[in-house]
């Protein structure tokens, strides 16, 4: 049993050094034997655990994608209203600023579902969650009679999902700021929803 656990550990301290290692490098950059130098490890060492880097990446991903899942869904449960929740989603669904690693990680991550089915199928069920997340919002809040939905709850929630994705990446490289890029979706959200829209805001990076 002590073995067991002695090896989860040691997977857990791979993975954690290869998520940083992509944050800091991305993906392009990094080799086995920068993973295995940042675990304290050798490579042979790293490959008796994963079978090459596409597996490692894929397993940080997962872990990624499940904290940063966790962590979104804990703050929407806490918020009162439809439109706090939604605002919360949106927010926390899109990077804080050029230093968020863990958001660079993840974008970074999403090119191996290019090569791996495994990374791709991984991909298709974290969208599923947040599909699922906002689905809820909504449905709740069209019941109550707080929104108004003006097309299918999928469709809004899968365009959401999309402005977060398209719009983070200009957040990440310093493009657009995050409170431009928030009013932005929120100016969607409330176009498909019937909330009150926002100030946009426009100010220059």
């Amino acid at each position: 049993m002590a073995r067991r656990r002695d090896q989860a550990q040691r997977r857990r301290e791979i993975v954690s050094a290869t998520s940083r290692l992509v944050a800091e490098k991305g993906l392009t950059g990094v080799r086995l034997r920068d993973v295995a130098e940042a675990a304290g490890l050798t490579s042979g060492a790293v490959l008796y655990y994963y079978d090459g880097l596409d597996e490692l990446f894929t397993a940080a991903y997962d872990l990624g994608v499940h904290r940063y899942c966790e962590e979104r869904e804990r703050a929407v449960a806490k918020a009162g209203s439809a439109a706090e929740r939604l605002r919360v989603a949106v927010e926390l669904g899109l990077p804080s600023g050029v230093d968020d690693t863990v958001t660079r990680m993840l974008y970074e991550l999403e090119g191996v579902a290019l090569r791996s089915a495994e990374c791709a199928a991984l991909m298709s069920a974290y969208v599923e969650r947040q599909v699922a997340m906002y689905s809820s919002i909504l449905e709740v809040g069209a019941s109550t009679g707080e929104l108004t939905l003006t097309g299918p709850v999928r469709g809004i929630a899968r365009n959401i999902i999309g402005l977060e994705d398209g719009h983070g990446i200009y957040v990440l490289a310093g493009r657009e700021r995050l409170e431009t890029v928030l009013a932005w979706i929120l100016d969607y959200v409330a176009a498909a929803t019937g909330l009150p829209r926002p100030a946009l805001d426009t100010a220059p990076v």
